[in-house]
This record gives structure tokens, C-alpha cells and sequence, in this order.
């Protein structure tokens, strides 16, 4: 790995033992218009705050504030860091890759300007994606020459961001094109090690039809960054033989407090101590909110989701 990788990796977990973050989404909090009701900021961080999570993710561009100084104020006064961005990028689209790049470098300063050194860079998706997801075959997915410009993108951007000292951490996610393990293989072998971790997104990866342990045994160097999240094995069903599209399988409960679903966490913690992982594990929950309402609350999801999490992860979290 090179210096300058090292470095930011070094700055990102910063030699500490496993830390449990919380993202907006677990609130309903999505970039997707119209996905349901978001809730205020202050309800969300507070929330975050009170259930002794120390970190968040910035949610959708403009959700958290823009300027550097009240970013730092809204968290810094409720004890959070930011731990991550999740970065939606279209590098399929050769006419989108200069507007991709742009807007990265753009988030990765405002990264940078409140000491966060994770850029969670995604594939942006599209309405087919999201009507196949979890029914994925090899041929809805990308040609071998669109994933050599695919990983070109990306390691244009992480070379980019990295004298900020940012890195980009990859986050596969259902209803994009890089949902299936295949596919995101296909990130992992077209892009540099130093450069391009993997966000590893227990959730998106089972919806998928991936293994989380798998995964992350065959790229243990490259998990930078975890989300920590369990999907409704009946819902998945549900999925697959009626052919839900993406967003009404969430607003059925797709996704689940971590334990509920079918994610094997002992398994991938045990993995992940195996391989040295001392990043952030971010707890999420994809809901909408709006009627009909969830049975249980975004708080008292996450609270059951953070004590399943201690108890795989011991008392040291």
C-alpha cells in the first residue's frame, strides 16, 4: 500500500478498538425524491446522540449543514464525529464522468474541512436496476470495457482526493449496478488496492444474493468501512418470487433491525477481528416513513440493533 494510503487509513481508524456509528437513513433520511417523510436534523442527531452512538454519516448532499463551521457545531455539541459520505456517482455513463468527479472532489473537501477521511463512493443507479434488484442475473450488468472505465472513475477520484486526505471506500448497494458479488468483484479487480477500498454493506450484500463473510475473507485488506445492516428473509422471498421493485420491498419492511434478518453477524465479526478490522461499524436501517407507518420507531430500532451489535462485538465497543 502506498504512503499516502497508509496515512489516510491510518487517520480513519486511528488505532482504536470497534466503534459503532448510526446513519441518518435509519430515520427515513434518503437522497431518492420522494422516498417518505424525513424527519428535522435536530430530532435525528439528537436521537443518534442519546442512544451513545459517536458518529453519524452526512446523509443525502445538503440534508446536515454545508458550511464546514456549523457542520463541526452540529456535531461536536452532541459528541459525534462523521465518520462517512455516502457519494453517488455514475462512472457507466462516459458523458456523466467529469460531473462524477467533480462532485466527489467537491464532498471529499467538505469532508476533509470537518477531519472525516471516508468518501463512500456508490454507483448512482437507475429505474431498471431498481426494478430488477434482487433478481440480478449476469446479463443485466456491465460489458468488461465499461468496467475497466468504471474502475478508471473511481481511482481518478480517489487520486484526486487523497492529498485531502480522504479515501474512497467502495459501498455496494441493491438497485445499482454493482449489487451482486460478482459485480463487485468486478469494482475490486478493476481498481487499485491503495487506492479503492470496500465499504462492505451487510444489508445491500445479502439483498444481492452475497455472502457478507465471503466478501469479506476474499478482500480483507480492502474493507475499510462496514454497514452494519440485516434483511427480512421474508421480504427477500417476497422479492424474488412476486418481483417487488426496490422501494416497495422497503417500504415492506425489507430491512430489519441487525439480528432480525438473515445476515450471519457472528460469523462476520469473527471474520472481520480476523482480518484486523478496526474501522467504524455504522449501524442502518433503509425505512421510509409515512403511512403506513412502521410498527416500531427509528429509536427504538436502533436501539435494539446497537445492543445485538455490543453483544456480537463484546463490552469493549
Amino acid at each position: 500500500m502506498s504512503n499516502s494510503a497508509d496515512l489516510i487509513n491510518a487517520r480513519a481508524h486511528g488505532g482504536h478498538g470497534p466503534r459503532i456509528a448510526a446513519a441518518p437513513i435509519t430515520w427515513g433520511v434518503c437522497e431518492i425524491p420522494g422516498w417518505g417523510e424525513v424527519p428535522g436534523v435536530d430530532h435525528v442527531l439528537d436521537e443518534i446522540a442519546e442512544l451513545g452512538f459517536t458518529g453519524t454519516e452526512l446523509g443525502p448532499d445538503g440534508y446536515l449543514p454545508l458550511d464546514p463551521g456549523e457542520l463541526r457545531h452540529a456535531l461536536g455539541s452532541r459528541g459525534l464525529s462523521l465518520v462517512g459520505a455516502f457519494c453517488p456517482l455514475n462512472y457507466r455513463d462516459p458523458g456523466a464522468f467529469v460531473a462524477s468527479h467533480e462532485f466527489g472532489v467537491a464532498l471529499a473537501h467538505r469532508l476533509a474541512a470537518v477531519g472525516c477521511h471516508t468518501l463512500v463512493a456508490a454507483d448512482a443507479g437507475d429505474a431498471r436496476r431498481s426494478e430488477i434488484a434482487g433478481r440480478v442475473t449476469g446479463a443485466d450488468g456491465l460489458s468488461p470495457d465499461m468496467w475497466a472505465r468504471y474502475g478508471e472513475g473511481l481511482a481518478d477520484l480517489a487520486r484526486a482526493i487523497a492529498p485531502l486526505g480522504v479515501r474512497v471506500a467502495f459501498h455496494p448497494h441493491a438497485a445499482t449496478y454493482v449489487e451482486t458479488e460478482a459485480e463487485i468483484d468486478a469494482v475490486m479487480a478493476n481498481t487499485p488496492a491503495d487506492l479503492v477500498g470496500l465499504c462492505l454493506d451487510t444489508g445491500h450484500v445479502a439483498y444481492g444474493g452475497g455472502d457478507p463473510v465471503a466478501l469479506a475473507r476474499r478482500h480483507a485488506g480492502r474493507v475499510w468501512h462496514v454497514h452494519v445492516k440485516d434483511v427480512s428473509a421474508a421480504v427477500l422471498a417476497q422479492v424474488r418470487a412476486e418481483g417487488l421493485a426496490y422501494p416497495d420491498a422497503i417500504g415492506a419492511g425489507g430491512f430489519v433491525p441487525v439480528g432480525d434478518g438473515l445476515v450471519d453477524f457472528p460469523a462476520l465479526v469473527a471474520e472481520l477481528r480476523r482480518v484486523g478490522f478496526d474501522g467504524w461499524y455504522v449501524l442502518e436501517q433503509d425505512v421510509r416513513l409515512g403511512p403506513p407507518w412502521p410498527e416500531q420507531s427509528p429509536r427504538e430500532n436502533a436501539v435494539r440493533s446497537r445492543e445485538y451489535l455490543l453483544r456480537q462485538l463484546g463490552s469493549g465497543a
